[in-house]
């Protein structure tokens, strides 16, 4: 069997300290919690999605004491929040930029070498946000 016929989803899990500052950033854009973990002082896990896209945002307590406890290989494992950058393809840049407004605009509206139109923003995690138009 040809290994990439065994990939079925691949699906980012952030980590970062707390998750309820980012989930307003998400429900601007549509994606809503399907899946939410609670433990001592607030989420330590949660599964927004919306339309097919995916996002994961665990704590870095509970990478620790979930992950980190059992793996084989503890120093492969960060223990703290990581920042990471998506790239998100929208059907339109005009209906996202209203929705974030207010939110941490990184990178003005640019249109790339490769024809497509993007604009950036960090989550309150800190994390990277490019939201891209292909255009056609």
């Amino acid at each position: 069997m040809d290994p990439i016929s065994l990939l079925r989803k691949a699906t980012p899990v952030l980590v970062v300290e707390r998750i309820e500052p980012v989930l307003g950033f998400w429900h601007k854009v549509g994606m809503k919690a399907v899946t939410e973990v609670p433990g001592e002082g607030g989420l330590v896990f949660v599964i927004l999605a919306a339309a097919g896209l995916e996002i994961m945002y665990q704590t870095a307590a509970s990478v620790r004491t979930d992950l980190i406890a059992s793996s084989c290989d503890p120093g492969a494992f960060r223990s703290g929040p990581q920042q990471s950058t998506l790239y998100v393809e929208v059907a339109g840049i005009a209906a996202v930029e209203p929705q974030l407004q207010g939110e941490r605009l990184v990178m003005p509206r640019r249109k790339t070498f490769y024809g497509a139109v993007e604009v950036g923003y960090a989550d309150p995690a800190g994390n990277i946000v490019v939201f891209a138009e292909r255009q056609a």
